[in-house]
């Protein structure tokens, strides 16, 4: 903050802060200690793009006005696109606790309020600050940032409309307010000594480190940023697809989706339907609207999980077949998982908290472990595939998949390490070729983020690339189509499923 400011900021602060809460009309809203978690991991995912930013930061010098190779438009778009995943649900977070946090409940509710929406604008700020010092410079990289991307939600103009938000003044004056207001309201928070305060806590001290960075930067950097900016087409404002994620990102990141909580576009009956058209071995991608797991990956589907059927149908499945009973003994997979992994079994056997026999074996935020059909289905669009390998194969698949179980979801979708899963990376290591043993299936590996990862949304591109081939290895089952306008789903075809993957990550088409 300039010198002049700074001297008179205790006589401008108590007007400033009045015009700003003269405009907040709505009413606030209480995060809760899910929202405080959510939140927190996002942020942690942000400085990993950061980093990345930071590393690829040649590119920049690489490429001055010479266009860029395909190969680096890759690279660059790896990281581009996620920041602009978590830069929208950053600023969904402000939009949602920011505005209106005086009237969000009592003092210390309100306090939470601004903690949680402070840091997301400060971490957005901060984030921005860092594309633009680092790659901003570079004409072939600001017109690769500007164009579109549809498989991974990146829409035109997205660099120009980061550059005008934060060369908006009320930007650097709400993050400064917001701060002077949180130092002065936090020590009440802190003396409540409460156990559910420890995230905002930790999310206010946050903010005000990220906020100090930040204003240090504007002090540098400010007359550049405004001066560019103007160079923009100032009647350019984000696109209304962006707008529309944006608004209501913060409600589905703690898992509260739009149309409520356990509210899907698939109904009960298609899910009693589509059971009738599984066998153990499936593969299953799954898309839910709203959720946290369609940040960061590219693509349409975001989610990928076997079906193992329960145990009855796993028994009807393999135990009969002569290459099983072969490998595995006479009791066959069903005694030999019995045998070799018995607590798993017992967790499989038994009845999941719903009621219902566990039939999914996937990796979600609590780690891998099973699920009933209708907790793990959902979801508003789901597509079903088979291996074409023979029962020993797909036996193999999911006993390799059954030793997963128990192990923590891998927040960092790395999959050169197998101690901790992602949800494709259950499919993947089960379904893993092993040169002279088994056959398994060839899954294609992309680096998103700094990492070799399998977006679900390339196994369908997979199944449409090879269909009818020599090489194909998948063959459709079933799809379930959601449809936001009508609110329900409707089993869809071969052709909707293969053309599927080609979807934009944020497909609001049928709204």
């Amino acid at each position: 903050m300039g010198p002049a400011i700074q001297q008179n900021r205790r006589f401008l602060l108590p007007l400033l802060t009045a015009m700003l809460l003269a405009c907040q009309t709505e009413p606030g809203h209480v995060p809760t200690p899910q929202d405080a978690q959510a939140l927190a991991r996002i942020i942690q995912e942000v400085a990993v793009v950061n980093q990345l930013v930071t590393v690829h930061a040649d590119l920049a010098t690489t490429y001055g006005s010479t266009a860029m190779s395909s190969a680096d438009r890759a690279l660059l778009m790896s990281f581009w696109a996620p920041h602009l995943d978590h830069e929208r649900a950053l600023i969904s977070y402000q939009r949602r606790f920011l505005n209106g946090w005086q009237r969000a409940g009592d003092a210390e509710d309100g306090t939470r309020a601004l903690a949680t929406g402070l840091v997301a604008l400060a971490a957005q700020v901060q984030s921005d600050l860092l594309i633009v010092d680092q790659l901003g410079h570079s004409e072939a990289v600001r017109a690769a940032m500007n164009e579109t991307s549809a498989d991974y939600g990146v829409s035109p103009g997205e660099y120009d409309a980061i550059l005008r938000r934060i060369a908006l003044p009320q930007t650097i004056l709400t993050l400064q307010l917001g701060t002077d207001a949180l130092a002065r309201r936090l020590q009440g928070l802190r003396d409540k000594h409460l156990v559910t305060d420890v995230g905002f806590l930790e999310l206010a001290d946050q903010s005000l480190a990220f906020s100090a960075a930040v204003d240090a930067t504007y002090q540098k950097s400010a007359p550049r940023l405004v001066a560019t900016a103007i160079t923009a087409a100032t009647d350019q404002q984000l696109n209304a697809l962006a707008s529309a994620i944006v608004t209501n990102i913060a409600q589905w990141l703690g898992d509260t989706r739009l149309r409520g909580k356990g509210q899907s576009l698939i109904s009960p009956a298609q899910v009693v339907w589509l059971q009738t058209q599984l066998q153990p071995g499936d593969v299953l991608v799954e898309r839910r609207n709203w959720y946290l797991s369609n940040l960061g990956l590219p693509g349409f589907w975001p989610h990928a999980e076997l079906y193992v059927g329960n145990a009855a149908e796993l028994h009807a499945a393999f135990d009969g077949d002569a290459d099983v009973v072969a490998m595995y003994g006479a009791d066959g997979l069903t005694g030999w998982l019995k045998k070799t992994v018995p607590d798993v079994w017992a967790q499989y056997s038994a009845w999941a908290e719903d009621g219902e026999p566990h039939r999914i074996l996937e990796a979600i935020s609590e780690g891998v472990l099973f699920s009933s059909m209708t907790v793990a289905t959902q979801a508003d669009y789901l597509g079903a595939l088979r291996p074409n390998l023979t029962p020993l194969e797909k036996a193999e698949a999911i006993a390799k998949a059954f030793q997963q179980i128990g192990k923590p979801y891998d927040f960092e979708f790395d999959f050169l390490t197998e101690s901790v899963l992602v949800c494709s990376e259950v499919v993947y290591v089960s379904y893993r070729p092993d040169a002279g043993k088994r056959k398994g299936i060839t899954l294609p590996l992309t680096t998103v983020m700094g990492r070799l990862t399998l977006p679900p949304n390339d196994i369908v591109r997979m199944f449409d690339q090879q269909l009818g081939t020599p090489e194909q290895q998948l063959t459709f089952v079933a799809f379930l189509d959601g449809r936001e306008a009508t609110g329900a789903a409707i089993v869809a075809t071969e052709a909707d499923l293969r053309t599927s993957w080609r979807r934009a990550k944020w497909d609001l088409s049928q709204l």
